[in-house]
């Protein structure tokens, strides 16, 4: 006769076998709760690297934009840095406002096309004001209109001369002013973007060993190894954003200095164009004179 079997014996074996197992995995039990974030089909999402289930409610809840956006890398790492990280970003936005603002008003004010001043004079020196001044007419560079407006003063005398030149001069430091405007705003963000990157990093430092305190002698060199890689990352957002804005900045002075000393020579060359004139026509008389005492 065949032997009774247990069914408590039966029972435990197909729960040993590894076949069981497989076929029917054990379920989370309330002393080992199944953490992580479900997948569509119910299944707990895991880290490949590292074996771990993955919890991405906390980042989503804190998150400032949407799961579309997070997802860039370059967002993502600024809405890590929090809110510093998202006033970089602020700063970092308008300085490109400004840089391409700046750079349609060059653009349309003609401070790159200069290479007139040189026809200007030599005309002056030939004594045809009339061509000079067409030839300022028709260019949109600043030194161009003030030098065209000098045209019309008179500089006969050293008197006017000194009167036309103030004149010019007032004119020419508004035009300066005008080119100027919006380079403060880029030099506050090439200034205050590595500031606030530092304070961003200090901040995060004194979080990071706020929670080793707390931690006491179970010490996890994963928290303190975190928190100062965060706190880093507001560091190099705002060199990230000050580098390229204190590059523009120096590129907008340099067009403005050279602008500025276009004009200078423009207005130098429209008040001593009757000194230029006489110069240009004193040698040819002084060889007539010879030439007509050798008769």
């Amino acid at each position: 006769m065949p032997e009774p079997v247990n069914p408590q014996v039966t029972s435990g074996d197909a729960q040993g076998s590894p076949q069981s197992v497989l076929q029917n995995p054990p379920a989370a039990t309330a002393d080992v709760p199944a953490t992580g974030t479900l997948a569509a089909d119910g299944t707990v999402l895991v880290d490949p690297s590292t074996g771990l289930p993955v919890d991405t409610t906390a980042t989503t809840q804190t998150s400032f934009l949407g799961d579309g956006l997070i997802g860039l890398p370059l967002i993502e790492q600024v809405d890590r840095a929090g809110v510093v990280g998202w006033v970089l970003a602020a700063m970092a936005l308008i300085g490109l406002v400004v840089f391409f603002y700046k750079l349609v008003g060059f653009l349309r004010r003609g401070v790159f096309a200069d290479g007139f001043v040189g026809d200007v004079e030599r005309h002056l020196i030939n004594g045809d004001e009339a061509k000079a001044a067409e030839l300022m007419a028709r260019r949109r560079h600043p030194a161009a209109r003030i030098g065209l407006s000098g045209m019309s003063l008179s500089v006969a005398s050293p008197s006017e001369r000194e009167a036309a030149s103030d004149l010019i001069a007032a004119r020419a430091r508004k035009e300066v002013d005008g080119l100027s405007g919006g380079l403060r705003i880029m030099s506050t963000v090439a200034v205050l973007s590595p500031l606030l990157g530092l304070l961003g990093t200090v901040m995060g430092m004194i979080d990071a060993f706020q929670k080793m305190e707390g931690a006491g002698s179970r010490i996890d060199p994963s928290i303190l190894s975190g928190g100062i890689w965060l706190a880093l990352l507001t560091t190099a957002i705002g060199l990230v954003v000050a580098i390229p804005a204190t590059a523009f900045h120096m590129w907008m002075q340099g067009v403005i200095s050279r602008t500025a000393a276009v004009m200078e020579d423009v207005c130098t060359i429209v008040v001593n164009r009757n000194e230029l004139s006489h110069k240009a026509h004193a040698p040819a008389s002084n060889v007539a004179e010879l030439r007509h005492a050798a008769e």
